[in-house]
């Protein structure tokens, strides 16, 4: 990588995209730089009230060891990296502004049919290849104790993992609140405002872009390494007032892993959650199917049989932005246009780490600074990458 002579912070600065990185973004810019807030635009294509991110659809978990199997070591170390970052942006969130985001931090548990015993002796094996088994990475537990731990969810399941460090929050509190109060401080929000590659161009002849658009970003990162292509996810959205559960649970089954999130509950006292999430190679956005449909309602039916019923309140389809080694990428096509992308189904996971890597480009380029460096020291530096 390329170590340029810092230069003075350049205003204005456009950020693409309200989704959970660009809203991180311009938070944490703002709150560090509040003297340049006012120069800080932010350009979202969608409503307010009608947020179409990834980040919106997301179960909104940070569970690094529940995920090993499907990411490499750079990116566990990140989610875990994320395990710490996130309370104490919580917690900074929550003293500017007064409320309060929900999240859990209970861990997770891992569960399979009697049937799908095979899934969950794979899943140990991968657990102890890793080095990860023991009491507080991912501890074995018998069936009383799932039953302690979960009294809501199935009776036959006999045997599972807790995962005790992971959590999860409220994603749909989280990201009106970044808006607001990057708002409070200045930052500008054009919401219902869509651009073209060629304007983010132009605009970075003379503006600092960060382009955090997901999927949107496609046709600017189509080529080689950089080729992002979109994965299809659906999830699900039940409320009950008969069944709690308190933390996320996994259902593992040889052709699909699907979870179970608690999301609070409604002023009437019903429970809610999402339940999720396929993965399809496709960048269809249609409805969900009935066929994925099916398959989330068996699992739910499995975890708990009272929840059949449970009243289906929502639906939901989004794609995931992807690179195709899975890894998100800080992708650099202009002299001041970057582009942060490539999440795939980690957002929540990673965003907080890969933004505290990013910051260290910011800070030697422009002398900006989010923040995220005293909050968790890490001494890697996310790699951009240069595009013609």
């Amino acid at each position: 990588m390329t170590h340029t002579k810092p230069q003075s912070v350049v205003a204005p600065v456009v950020i693409v995209g309200a989704g959970l990185l660009g809203s991180l973004l311009a938070w944490r810019l703002a709150r560090q730089q509040p003297e340049r807030a006012a120069d800080i635009t932010v350009l979202e294509k969608s409503a307010p009230d009608q947020l179409q991110s990834a980040a919106n659809t997301a179960a909104a978990m940070v569970a690094p060891y529940a995920e090993r199997n499907v990411c490499d070591a750079d990116m566990f170390e990140l989610g875990k990296q994320s395990l710490s970052l996130w309370p104490a942006l919580l917690a900074q969130l929550g003293q500017d502004s007064g409320e309060s985001i929900a999240f859990g931090q209970d861990g997770s548990l891992v569960v399979a049919h009697q049937a799908d015993q095979s899934e969950l002796r794979q899943f140990e094996q991968e657990m102890a290849s890793f080095d990860l088994l023991g009491d507080k990475t991912a501890t074995a537990v018998s069936r009383q104790q799932i039953q302690q731990l979960e009294p809501g969810i199935n009776p036959e399941f006999q045997h599972g993992f807790f995962l005790p460090q992971e959590m999860h929050l409220d994603n749909r509190s989280l990201l009106p609140l970044l808006h607001q109060q990057a708002q409070q401080l200045g930052v500008q929000f054009r919401f219902n405002t869509d651009v073209s590659d060629a304007e983010l161009q132009a605009f970075s002849d003379d503006t600092l872009v960060f382009d955090c658009r997901g999927v949107g970003s496609k046709t600017a990162l189509a080529g080689d390494a950089q080729t992002l292509r979109g994965v299809r996810g659906e999830v699900c959205w039940i409320e009950t007032p008969e069944v709690n559960i308190t933390r996320p649970v996994r259902l593992l089954h040889p052709r699909y892993h699907l979870y179970l999130v608690p999301k609070g509950q409604t002023e009437q006292g019903a429970f809610r959650y999402i339940l999720g999430a396929t993965e399809i190679e496709s960048e269809d956005k249609s409805p969900v199917s009935v066929r994925s449909q099916l398959e989330m309602l068996s699992a739910l039916y499995c975890l708990s049989p009272a929840l059949a019923e449970a009243r289906i309140i929502e639906t939901d389809v989004n794609l995931r932005p992807a690179f195709p080694d899975h890894k998100p990428k800080v992708v650099r096509t202009a002299a001041k246009l970057y582009r942060l992308n490539g999440l795939f189904r980690h957002g929540y996971l990673l965003a907080p780490a890969f933004l505290q890597q990013f910051e260290q480009q910011l800070t030697r380029e422009y002398q900006l600074s989010l923040g995220l460096k005293g909050l968790l020291n890490a001494e890697a530096d996310v790699a951009v990458e240069e595009m013609a």
